[in-house]
């Protein structure tokens, strides 16, 4: 069953720089991008933004790359109703956030204004490179430190955090999932209403 959870990592993004942790794969059939590229599209024409976590001696990770993002029809429901977003769990790349936060001014205790001020969030792999099985603070953060791969990451328009999804997810079991957010159910329907409604199309 999926659970709703919480938005506690991502703020409001105004920008992002992922630099070579995003690993392209020319012949993969989901057109994946930068986090900085799904943001700014989003900005652009708002669509939900999916993030594939994953490592490279992860069995279940390349069994999720082969078998289900490299189905047609589970590629073209992506690319046509998501941006797609590959990250690597145990990158030593740096990942820069600007975000807005509240910025409280007190005068003798008393508050005296509430605005909005920009931050950058940096995040790195603090471990010494090279060293193995290493998680990346990004991929800490964004899991809420339950480290698991794949772990499927869903994110609104807006990069609120809808929902975790780990573990391998052949297609007849993902098709309901990216569905659920990609028709925007998950805004008036729970997981569990809309799979009894649900019909499979993915042959």
């Amino acid at each position: 069953m999926l659970k709703q959870i919480s938005i506690k990592f991502l703020i409001v993004i105004i920008a992002s720089t992922f630099l070579s942790a995003f690993r392209s794969d020319p012949n993969s059939p989901v057109h994946w991008m930068t986090f900085e590229e799904a943001v700014a599209k989003a900005k652009k024409e708002p669509r939900p933004i999916m993030i594939d976590i994953y490592t490279s001696w992860c069995g279940p990770c390349k069994l999720m790359t082969k078998n289900t993002f490299g189905d047609k029809q589970v590629a073209d429901y992506l690319n046509k109703n998501f941006y797609c977003v590959k990250f690597d769990a145990e990158c030593f790349d740096t990942v820069k956030l600007d975000v807005i936060v509240k910025d409280t001014i007190r005068e003798k205790g008393v508050i005296k204004e509430i605005k909005d001020k920009q931050q950058t969030i940096k995040f790195v792999n603090a471990a010494p490179k090279g060293t193995p099985k290493s998680a990346h603070q990004f991929a800490y953060s964004i899991l809420d430190g339950q480290l698991s791969y794949p772990s499927i990451v869903f994110l609104s328009a807006n990069a609120s955090r809808l929902n975790i999804i780990k573990g391998y997810h052949p297609t007849n079991l993902f098709e309901p999932i990216i569905k659920y957010y990609g028709t925007g159910n998950y805004q008036t329907k729970t997981y569990d209403e809309f799979s009894k409604t649900f019909k499979p199309e993915f042959k």
